[in-house]
């Protein structure tokens, strides 16, 4: 009797951890871009367009977003982010690659508490302030 609740014992640990290495394992797994394409199928003739890049840090945190219309950028996005993987910095750039406005974020406690827009030239354009209640 103490035999088999030993042998049901070290199964289920055993169960357990092989749940835990497969849950590792799709974890572990890292991706550093993610190109869309998508194809038009017009009677004849097919479009093939760009539709999507966006690129991430070993982190796994979106750095690079780009979002095109066909085939042409329209919108384009960068973002960084500090050792604790809150975004700080967001900015956004026109078709041609020029820089439009960026936004930078401050944190307290893990919590998001400002944002700070600007214009190209370091204009202050606007401000947000998160103020939080907790129970």
């Amino acid at each position: 009797m103490k035999a088999t609740k030993y042998i049901l014992i070290v199964l289920a640990i055993a169960s357990l951890n092989s749940g835990i290495a497969a849950q590792n394992s799709r974890t572990e797994r890292k991706i550093r871009s993610i190109v869309v394409t998508q194809e038009k199928y017009d009677m004849l003739v097919t479009r093939k367009y760009k539709e999507s890049e966006q690129y991430f840090d070993n982190r796994g945190n979106l750095v690079e977003d780009i979002t095109y219309k066909q085939g042409k950028i329209s919108k384009h996005f960068k973002y960084q982010y500090d050792a604790d993987n809150n975004k700080i910095r967001e900015e956004e750039y026109d078709p041609a690659g020029r820089l439009i406005e960026y936004s930078e974020y401050k944190y307290e406690n893990g919590l998001r508490v400002e944002k700070n827009v600007y214009d190209p030239n370091k204009k202050l354009k606007s401000r947000k302030i998160y103020q939080y209640t907790e129970y």
